[in-house]
């Protein structure tokens, strides 16, 4: 439950700490008091979006702060380890918003982000405003209810991993199936592709290889001019030894010299390395002289296989032949997956059925739980609806199954009202006033209440639409609701307010300023004059003081 408020800067509210009490409290004032001010600074530190607009004006910085008492609520100590935070029995929590648009979040002074607030705020409490009365009439609402009472939140996880794991795999086979459809459009064009390839008999390198081939021949008197001059080294005759013969002398007269004179022996050993290099490149270039000799037929054939492979490359729009290997080899993959598609989409299809089979046990395990809820929910809600003075009325849950599954599972639902045993039971929102609304959310609220074990609910206006007896009633449903937990509501009705444990005031203050809320707690006599101002809204006299005690005393 919420022990303690604070708040700072926030609407019209400059500074306010306020104590929070177990059981039923009622909040009342004059309307545009400020008393939805209250409820707004809760929606803040349960983990809803924050508005800077909210910050009172002249502030640079809004604050809110609660103080949480968490003994008995179920689940918070697993939550605070699963998001790597600290527990404590009294958690504090703190919003803060700046002009500058910044919105902070903090839990026991650890920094975190919204999100984790809200699913801790959502075990916290639950604030029902007129906008739920709206949202009742609402599928995706109704279901919500259903699954809560049903406790499916987990199996709800899993299920949603299961259908979005089937729906992954749906549009992975129609992107497939769409693919090799296009594919087999264009089987006759590759298959075309593909022969005039294969006929060409590529290889790996081959068109440089073959250039090379081509401009060697188209060279072939100055390559054997560089040759011979090389090979020209060897010769020597009588007169004018060879350039070989000459360093073959001298290497020998650095050898003798080197016996002598040891600083020769380097330049010996570097002459002795050329003279056998020499010998070795006289040789290498005779063999290559034996091989650029090309017979002008092969020369035609290589030019012609230059020409074949180049009008490929053209034809492709590539620029090596290497890359027309890579093109047929995914010609052929592409018809292998055209010839083989049958086999890949069964694979597919077998993989979907799967998928979809594990979604629809767990859409039917849904299906089964929110049955059993919508029959054990009428007893209770119907007893409620009677203590609230609606007992001819009849509620039903209208669950039907769908031919396909939905994020929600495989079910429809509708909420059927009708206010009376003689008329048509029809969609609640298209049947039920503002006031029988009001009263069927009370008593559903109550069911879920106790059902979730929730520390606080906060009613903003619940009884919009109603008075008198039926006031008195709704006040009772929730004084018996505040004997297990913690109530907070705000009214405008006397009855109402009269059969809370607690009753806070909020007022409007002027000063130079402008205009600010303040609230406060009454008690004893403060309290009587308040319930006197709501009975009669005019001065005070002894006649509605009296009123206002004997309805205090007539709810104790």
């Amino acid at each position: 439950m919420i022990t303690r408020l604070y708040i700072k800067d926030f609407i019209l509210i400059k500074e306010l700490e306020l104590g929070l009490k177990e059981g039923f409290t009622s909040i009342t004032g004059e309307t545009g008091a400020g008393k939805s001010i209250l409820v707004g600074a809760i929606g803040l530190i349960l983990g809803n979006r924050a508005d800077t607009t909210t910050i009172r004006e002249g502030a640079k910085k809004a604050i809110i702060e609660a103080d949480c008492d968490l003994n008995g609520v179920l689940g918070i100590e697993q939550l605070f380890e699963e998001n790597d935070l600290d527990f404590e029995p009294i958690c504090r929590l703190r919003r803060e918003l700046t002009v500058a648009g910044k919105s902070r979040a903090f839990i026991n002074d650890t920094p975190v982000n919204t999100t984790v607030m809200k699913l801790i705020g959502e075990r916290l409490a639950d604030i029902h405003s007129q906008h739920h009365n709206m949202l009742i009439g609402e599928a995706h609402y109704q279901m919500s209810i259903l699954d809560t009472l049903g406790g499916n939140e987990s199996l709800l996880e899993e299920y949603l991993g299961a259908y979005n794991a089937y729906q992954k795999a749906a549009k992975e086979l129609e992107k497939e199936r769409k693919r090799i459809e296009e594919q087999a459009k264009e089987q006759e064009f590759i298959s075309f592709q593909l022969e005039q390839l294969d006929q060409a008999n590529l290889r790996s390198g081959e068109l440089t290889q073959l250039e090379e081939r081509q401009s060697m021949a188209q060279h072939t008197s100055e390559i054997a001019d560089a040759l011979n001059m090389l090979i020209s080294f060897a010769d020597s005759d009588m007169e004018i030894p060879g350039v070989v013969q000459q360093i073959h002398t001298t290497t020998r007269l650095l050898s003798h010299a080197a016996e002598h004179y040891s600083q020769v022996e380097e330049l010996y050993e570097r002459l002795s390395s050329l003279e056998l290099e020499l010998s070795d490149m006289i040789r290498e270039a005779g063999g290559l002289l034996d091989t650029i000799e090309i017979d002008p037929s092969e020369l035609a054939q290589i030019e012609e296989r230059i020409d074949l492979l180049q009008g490929l490359l053209f034809k492709f729009k590539l620029s090596d032949s290497d890359d027309l290997i890579k093109l047929r080899d995914e010609y052929r993959k592409t018809l292998d997956n055209i010839t083989n598609s049958d086999v890949y989409l069964k694979e597919l299809e077998k993989e979907l059925t799967k998928k979809q089979d594990v979604a629809k046990a767990l859409a039917k395990r849904l299906t089964e739980s929110r049955t059993k809820v919508a029959k054990e929910l009428l007893p209770p809600l119907h007893a409620l609806m009677k203590e609230l003075g609606i007992a001819g009325a009849t509620f039903k849950v209208d669950l039907q199954p769908l031919d396909k599954l939905t994020e929600s599972g495989a079910d429809a639902v509708q909420f059927l009202f009708a206010t009376n045993k003689q008329t048509k039971l029809q969609p609640i929102r298209e049947i039920a006033s503002g006031g029988e609304i009001s009263r069927f959310m009370l008593a559903l609220k109550t069911i879920l209440a106790e059902h979730s074990v929730l520390p606080t609910v906060i009613f903003d206006e619940i009884d919009t639409g109603v008075s008198g007896e039926v006031a008195e009633k709704l006040g009772g449903v929730m004084k018996r609701l505040g004997r297990n937990i913690q109530v907070l509501s705000i009214t405008h009705l006397p009855q109402i307010a009269a059969l809370s444990a607690h009753q806070l005031v909020v007022s409007k203050e002027e000063e130079e300023s402008g205009f600010f809320t303040t609230i406060r707690e009454v008690s004893g006599e403060e309290r009587v004059r308040e319930m006197a101002n709501m009975l009669t809204g005019a001065e005070m006299t002894e006649a509605a003081l009296a009123n206002a005690r004997a309805l205090l005393a007539r709810n104790k």
